[in-house]
């Protein structure tokens, strides 16, 4: 879907991968870009790849648009919920969500491409994997270290505040959650590996 011309709006977007439904539930993953207006945070477009599920949010996201939706309005949709089908928040939610906080908090993206080239041209960045140990030991980004998401106020004095850094989840979320404590915490740039550490497989992998 295209309905403004991209010379004329600065855009912000996302990708993220969210579960359709929990996981005991048998639950698989939807992966969602969206796309938002910087300026005035209203909604522009979005894609949703997933194996079911992916009707309903669409709907609710051209609505959305339709209505002149800005990101933050989705964060705060009243949405139906039964575990078999939905997480607590919805993915449309929880999307609204990221998109907001890089609108509004300079809580910014970055992609899989785009950490590459960095890590390619030996750029200095702390990248900082979030999940746990076991899954850092299976894979993770070339030249990142182990910080999982409920040790990270205990070690963030470890880290150069200067140095450009990038966290990221298996998702995005966490990632999200991670860089909004370092940003509180004095870090000067801190970008969130969009659609996480899966997405950057992927990516690499085409």
């Amino acid at each position: 879907m295209k309905i403004f011309n991209d010379k004329q709006i600065e855009q912000v977007d996302s990708k993220t991968r969210f579960p359709i439904a929990y996981f005991y539930y048998h639950g698989k993953e939807m992966i969602i870009k969206a796309v938002a207006d910087k300026k005035t945070g209203r909604v522009l477009g979005v894609q949703i790849i997933g194996p079911s599920g992916v009707d309903k949010r669409i709907d609710i996201f051209v609505t959305a648009i339709t209505f002149g939706a800005k990101a933050e309005d989705l964060f705060h949709l009243d949405l139906a919920y039964a575990p078999p089908f939905s997480t607590t928040k919805d993915p449309v939610m929880y999307t609204g969500m990221i998109l907001d906080n890089a609108i509004k908090r300079g809580r910014e993206l970055i992609t899989a491409d785009e950490l590459s080239a960095k890590i390619d041209a030996g750029e200095q960045i702390n990248i900082i994997d979030v999940r746990s140990p076991k899954q850092y030991e299976e894979l993770h980004v070339e030249s990142s270290v182990n910080i999982p998401h409920d040790k990270i106020r205990a070690d963030i004095e470890l880290l150069d505040k200067e140095k450009l850094t990038v966290t990221y989840c298996n998702k995005g979320v966490t990632g999200n959650a991670v860089q909004n404590i370092l940003i509180n915490h004095g870090f000067k740039k801190v970008y969130n590996l969009s659609g996480g550490h899966k997405n950057f497989m992927k990516t690499l992998r085409k």
